[in-house]
């Protein structure tokens, strides 16, 4: 068996990379990311729509919810006149000091509703669940050429219309 300072001188040396190697691969890094960043900004901004639009219909669902179990009639009105946009609340009907839901203002390059159809200021649920009338709401993203269309029918179910189809289908 060889001595140990002998392996040790015998060893052979590795080298790392070069400056050169590593700037050749900083670059093909760089030139992929700013490739792939506009996809994740269009990713997020349908991340953001479609979130929203869930978060309306729960809050069409809760308004109904609890229409239901209290045996009362729930409202669930925009925060500021027929602006969905800026967040809505849901109260029972009577008791506007202490609401069931406060929603935050959605964010700013989101929108409710367009020049076809702007919703209701407000969603009445009787004792039954059953809402005062139809509803449907567009949210938009400034940055998306895609709507998203909620939808209420006459026996107060909310749902996310399927992609390009109306309430009505």
């Amino acid at each position: 068996m060889p001595h140990r300072a002998y392996r040790l001188r015998h060893v052979s040396h590795s080298r790392g990379f070069s400056l050169l190697e590593l700037l050749i691969v900083l670059v093909i890094f760089a030139i992929m990311a700013s490739i792939a960043v506009p996809s994740f900004q269009s990713l997020r901004q349908q991340q953001q729509l479609t979130d929203a639009s869930n978060e309306l219909v729960a809050a069409l669902r809760l308004a109904r919810g609890e229409a239901i179990m209290r045996e009362a009639e729930v409202t669930m009105s925009a925060v500021e006149d027929d602006d969905w946009a800026q967040g809505w609340r849901i109260e029972v009907e009577g008791d506007s000091e202490n609401p069931i839901a406060v929603h935050q203002p959605l964010p700013d390059q989101l929108s409710v509703g367009d020049k076809n159809a702007q919703p209701a200021d407000e969603v009445t649920f009787d004792d039954l669940g059953y809402p005062d009338a139809g509803g449907e709401w567009l949210l938009s993203h400034a940055g998306l050429p895609k709507v998203s269309r909620i939808c209420m029918s006459a026996i107060g179910r909310a749902y996310v219309a399927e992609s390009g189809k109306g309430c009505d289908s």
